[in-house]
This record gives C-alpha cells, structure tokens and sequence, in this order.
C-alpha cells in the first residue's frame, strides 16, 4: 500500500516493449547505463492494439448458482448505496464467477490500478523465474544476477542480500511506503538508502526493495519485465489486457504501477488457491506458492499482518487451526486479491485509491461482513 503516485509514465502495454538484446544492452552495460537508461533513450514503447481478456469460468450447476443468487441478494445495492469507495468487486466460488458488480462507468474490461498488488504479482514472477532457471531462489545473493549492485552499494550490507529480503521486506531499509517519481526504478538511489538493521533481522514495508526486486529480476530473465510477464504468467491464464507503469529510468516498477481488469486479478488469485498449477500444468511451482502465501514472518505496518513473500496472511478464520492460511494481495485505498482456501474463494475488489478510502477500509469490510458469510455453510 502506498501513496498514490501523480503520473509515473510512460507505460508498458501488452505486446509492446524493448527487445531482449537492447534491454540487455541498456541494463547491463557499465558506467551511467548500469543503473538505468538515460533520459534520451527513455522512448515509449508503440501502442499495441488493445486486446480483451480472455478469462471465463464454467457456469455453476444450477443448484449452486441458486445457492449464490439467494447469498448476494441485495448486495449490489448495498455496495451502490453504502459503500462508494467500492468500485468493484468479483466473488469466485468453487471455480464459478458467483457474483460480479461495477460501479457506473466500470465494466469487467475496465483496466484497474491495482497499486501494491503488483507486489504478490511479483512474487508470482519470481516463481516462475526459478522454474524456468532464471533465479536459483529466495536464498541466492542479490547481487548474484545483478553485479551492478556491488558498484553502487555505499554500505557492505548490499553484498548480504538475498532475495528472501527483498521478498519478505527484511531488506534491512527504513519503511518507505511513497512513490518517488525520479528514483523509484534508479538503481543507485535504490542501492544507496542507509541501513537501519541487519538484512533478515526486521520487517519494514519498503517499495524500495520491491523496485530492487524488479531491476534484478528484469535483468535476471534478460528482457523487460513487462514481456517476461506477458509470455510467461498472463497469456497462459488468458490476461492480455493490462498495463505496468515504468520509472523515470524506463523500467517497470516493483512496488505498484500494474494495472489489471478485475476478473484478472480474481484469476491471479485463483492461481494461488491452486499453489501455481494451471490446466493440468504448474505455471508456477507449488512449494514456491505455498512459501509464498505462508507466514515467513510477524509482519507488521501498513496492514498488520503477517507477510510472506510479498504476500499478506492471515490466520483463517474461524478456525485458527486450518491448514491453510488467509492469502491477500493488497494495494493502496483498498484494491484486494482475498484468497481464502476453507471455501475455495477468491474475491477481487477494486476502491477509490485516496487517503479516504485507505482509512475506511471499506472493501475488506465488505470481504469480511457479506462475502465470507452469505457463502458459509453452502453445500
């Protein structure tokens, strides 16, 4: 969760970006290009043609779809009525769009800033990194896929990172939960923030190490982030429609900036009820999935609550003693990715990204009071 950013331009769109040779070029180089390109060379990408999601379920049977016509009655005027920071919210149950509701002028092709939800989507890459060899793992030195760290770290303490710091924000920087338009993906700014504690020693929620995350991933797979997403996570699921913000520097950040329909985002969450496996296949590999959504840590401020890799959890409720723990995406004035395993649910939920909308907290209020009730105890 952050502080809404004023105009990181410009984007990545589906289907346009650097090629993998010039990427390598420009991120790899030594000198003044090792930590981002320079301003002549930050050229947007041409348009690509728009592109419709292509993310559907099967219908329920009949005696279900019942069952979740009489659960959500009412709900959606509720939400118009009551709720206004709500801008949208879609409940998968069981593998079935259960209920589904915009906000006047949004519609399920409505392209959504998902602010740090973009984290846990990060996450899911860097599976998907180790999978395919890119990465070795949460346990390999930072600076093993992106030397140019070493050159500009000021403090020792860079040469100790690893990735399970950057992916559980033990870092060991200060918490920064704001947007630094000239700085967010310039990574000697990144590099040279001063330490406040060991790496692995204290949970601070830090966009920083989330942007590091993406310049080292990015170089780790040796193309722009965006395609590496594209080809590798979202086509498969069917999500085509989406945009990922890039830095001053050019690069796609780490901490927010990708934008999602909501049914994308309830299939990324489906994802993750499923530990990574896609039709038949693991799209990203289960042991990483379930790190990923378990405890690794006590976590702490903004959500106060546990974190795993770049996951929020949560004690599932009402048993404390379940198997499987509560699993969210969380991004700033209440975008949601809700996976809650006891009744294999996913809710996506889009609000008003202002100081207002964070404090009321009136989506996961509405996950909590009306979702999680009105599906208990269906057969």
């Amino acid at each position: 969760m952050l502080t809404p950013p004023d105009a990181l331009t410009p984007t990545l769109s589906p289907g346009a970006g650097l090629s993998r040779r010039r990427f390598s070029h420009q991120l790899l180089a030594g000198g003044a290009a090792a930590v981002g390109m320079p301003a002549g060379a930050q050229r947007a990408p041409a348009a690509a043609p728009a592109v419709a999601d292509q993310v559907a379920w099967p219908a329920a049977p009949a005696p279900l779809a019942a069952q979740h016509r009489r659960a959500f009655t009412g709900l959606a005027a509720r939400i118009d009525q009551q709720l206004p920071d709500v801008q949208s919210l879609a409940v998968l149950h069981r593998g079935h769009l259960a209920f589904e509701h915009y906000r006047a002028g949004i519609t399920a092709a409505t392209l959504q800033d998902t602010q740090s939800v973009t984290k846990s989507v990060l996450a899911l890459l860097f599976g998907c990194a180790m999978a395919d060899g890119h990465v070795r793992g949460p346990q390999e030195l930072v600076a093993m896929r992106l030397p140019q760290l070493l050159r500009v770290g000021a403090d020792a303490r860079v040469q100790r990172l690893r990735f399970e710091h950057l992916l559980t924000m033990t870092a060991g920087w200060p918490a920064e939960q704001t947007a630094q338009r000239d700085r967010d993906d310039d990574l000697r700014q990144l590099a040279r923030r001063p330490f406040v504690a060991e790496p692995g020693t204290r949970f601070a929620y830090d966009n920083g190490a989330a942007n590091l995350l993406a310049l080292a991933l990015a170089n780790a797979v040796r193309r722009p982030l965006a395609d590496y997403a594209r080809e590798r996570l979202f086509a498969p699921l069917g999500i085509h429609a989406f945009n990922w913000r890039r830095g001053a520097q050019g690069h796609a950040l780490g901490a927010l900036g990708l934008s999602l329909t909501p049914r994308a985002m309830l299939r990324l969450g489906e994802l993750a009820l499923a530990e990574g496996r896609w039709q038949g296949r693991a799209l990203v590999p289960a042991d990483f999935v379930r790190q990923a959504t378990e405890r690794r840590n006590a976590g702490g401020a903004p959500l106060f609550a546990a974190y795993g890799y770049l996951w929020w959890v949560a004690a599932t409720a009402p048993s404390r003693r379940a198997e499987r723990r509560t699993a969210m995406a969380n991004g700033y004035g209440g975008q949601w990715i809700y996976v809650y395993p006891p009744l294999d649910l996913v809710v996506a939920a889009t609000s008003r990204r202002t100081p207002e909308s964070m404090a009321r907290g009136q989506a996961l209020t509405l996950i909590r009071r009306d979702v999680l009730p009105a599906l208990q105890g269906l057969r």
